[in-house]
């Protein structure tokens, strides 16, 4: 099958918010398995969505809309669909109850612009929104709807499953209906495994590199890489006749992911890095405190961010800057290795904890300039008088630098509690680096 995501929306378009859905979607619909060939994004309005189906229909079987369903006169995706399909609107009974329900549960009385959110396109199955008021609906279009370029398809038809685009909604019609109804049209006797690894520590070309024949396009199983920040995901989706294949194929991938990418896989569970360090102190009984200078809170916001963080965080200590309260350009002096250490062992033991983090101020160096600037900072780990410290350097502005200095920091807590800290000098940056 081919897919197509079509995501509708001026706050999309205009840049006021990013697009996670299509990137939701595509990750789930590989598991299907689903090639997903097309993102197209439109804005709110009849004829740009027009042409937008125009496009995705030309080309894809299937196709998933998110967004325009709301109750308010720039929501145009169920008349858009309505007007190229050439079909009414009707009103469904059960999404409209479901709406009316949800707001009485608010102690509201429905408003009549909502009523709309109970409309579809006459022979749609609707999906109902356990999550949010709009309702959703599934139109599969045959040889009998009079539509441009509507040809092909799976047993002739085009299959258009259509959501809102607020995504907690739209995951759960992902969830409980889309991809239940596209695993049925794959037929049985199909499966797919999908395993997922995290890494850190490495630059995204290096693990190009390291395993760049798993990369082969059309290869089962198929790799997939997706960049946050300093976390690379490697996604490794198979399909077989049998499960037993399925998983096989994946382990095989597994064992020579292991093998290149080594300690900088962080998790195959997709857990990210803050939950990773949290679970490794828990572990092993640790407690942990912090004192910034650079990164102004940030290392400590990371370690606070799983739940339960009392059980491992104590204190954070943090300096601000003189020249940066002052507007003026931080230093381009690069506080020494052995201050950084000192800040590490000082707040461990004035906290009296297992781990003490220690981050120094940015320096932005002489040649650092506005087309391209880059900072660098030192950060260090002192765990129960064990220490090391990390030089690091990280392209862009000064907010993203100390996003992944924290970043970078953290990792270094990571490889220390694992006592792989010497792992980090083997000539492969922490993170992508000028």
């Amino acid at each position: 099958m081919r897919a197509a995501i079509l995501a509708i929306g001026d706050e999309l378009t205009c840049g006021y918010r990013l697009d996670t859905n299509s990137q939701a979607i595509s990750r789930r619909l590989s598991a299907v398995p689903v090639d997903v060939i097309m993102h197209l994004t439109v804005n709110d309005d009849l004829e740009a969505i027009r042409q937008g189906l125009r496009t995705v229909l030309g080309v894809a079987d299937v196709l998933v809309v998110t967004g325009g369903l709301g109750p308010t006169e720039d929501d145009l995706t169920r008349q858009a669909i309505a007007d190229y399909f050439g079909l009414e609107l009707v009103e469904d009974a059960g999404a409209l109850a479901r709406i009316r329900a949800r707001f009485a549960h608010r102690g509201r009385k429905m408003p009549d612009g909502n009523r709309i959110q109970a409309q579809v396109p006459a022979g749609s199955q609707i999906i109902y929104n356990d999550r949010g008021t709009a309702a959703g609906f599934y139109l599969p279009v045959g040889e009998g709807v009079p539509a441009p370029l509507l040809t092909g398809g799976i047993d002739g038809a085009k299959h258009i499953f259509v959501t809102p685009g607020i995504p907690w909604e739209m995951e759960g019609m992902l969830e409980a209906f889309i991809l239940p109804r596209l695993q049925e049209m794959a037929g049985a006797g199909r499966y797919v495994r999908r395993a997922v690894l995290k890494v850190y520590g490495i630059p995204e070309s290096e693990i190009n590199e390291r395993v760049r024949p798993m990369l082969t396009r059309g290869r089962n199983p198929l790799l997939g890489l997706l960049p946050s920040r300093g976390t690379i995901t490697v996604e490794v989706v198979a399909s077989a006749s049998a499960p037993e294949e399925a998983e096989a194929l994946i382990e095989r991938d597994l064992i020579g992911l292991r093998a290149e990418l080594g300690p900088f896989v962080i998790s195959e569970d997709e857990r990210e890095l803050p939950q990773v360090v949290a679970d490794l102190l828990v572990e092993q009984g640790l407690t942990v405190a912090t004192v910034e200078l650079g990164t102004g809170g940030l290392v400590a916001a990371r370690l606070t961010e799983p739940q339960g963080s009392e059980r491992w965080f104590r204190r954070s200590i943090i300096f601000g800057s003189d020249q940066e309260a002052a507007g003026r350009k931080p230093t381009s002096s690069l506080p020494r290795e052995d201050e950084v250490l000192a800040m590490a062992n000082a707040v461990r033991q004035a906290a009296e904890v297992d781990v003490g983090v220690g981050v120094g101020a940015i320096c932005v160096p002489e040649d650092s300039t506005s087309e391209r600037p880059y900072g660098v900072v030192r950060a260090a780990v002192n765990v129960q008088g064990r220490e090391t410290c990390r030089r690091f350097s990280f392209n862009g502005d000064h907010a993203r630098v100390r996003e992944w200095a924290a970043d970078s920091a953290l990792a270094l807590v990571r490889l220390c509690l694992l006592g792989l800290e010497s792992y980090g000098e083997r000539g492969v940056p922490v993170c992508e680096t000028r």
